[in-house]
């Protein structure tokens, strides 16, 4: 029989990639950010018996990590810390890149493509740029509402207003 730790450890595990890539929005300095994975870890090993229970274990992890990392913000804002520096998104995205294709000219422009989405949605709104983010992690918009914890309308409306504003900033090449 496994224990609490072990689940959590498994969770963990098994959603990590997408929890830290989902970080990377909230929390560009990397020991901070290392250091709010572990925050989430650690909710995640406190909570493992309700994700367990949960109708929808993803969803409730994907919540865990959208509140601590809320929270971490909040505190961040209250202490007047400057976290964000402008490109340091892009880089991680390029650093995390799939290294497997078989042309370089398609990998480098495959690159330059992601770290303009990674720029384009670090200028968007919290709102919009929470819902893109769980979007990119392949989160339905239901299980978007339940981690947001709003009406899985307002996440579709949000995604679409994302989506056009996203297109725009491309466009105008302002990333």
């Amino acid at each position: 029989m496994k224990s609490n730790q072990d689940h959590a450890e498994q969770l963990w595990q098994q959603y990590a990639s997408g929890i830290v890539r989902t970080l990377a929005s909230y929390e560009l300095d990397s020991q901070l950010r290392e250091d709010l994975a572990q925050e989430i870890f650690c909710a995640i090993a406190q909570s493992v018996e309700r994700i367990l229970a949960a109708e929808n274990p993803r969803a409730y992890v994907f919540r865990i990590a959208h509140n601590v990392a809320v929270d971490h913000v909040a505190r961040q804002v209250r202490d007047k810390a400057e976290t964000h520096e402008p490109g340091q998104l892009a880089q991680l995205q390029e650093q995390s890149s799939d290294a497997g294709s078989d042309c370089p000219a398609e990998q480098v422009h495959k690159n330059q493509q992601q770290a303009a989405l990674a720029r384009a949605v670090q200028q968007l709104a919290a709102p919009y740029r929470q819902v893109i983010l769980l979007l990119l992690e392949d989160l339905s918009a239901n299980e978007i509402a339940d981690v947001l914890q709003v009406s899985a309308g307002a996440v579709r409306v949000r995604i679409n207003r994302a989506k056009t504003e996203l297109r725009s900033v491309l466009q105008d090449g302002r990333q």
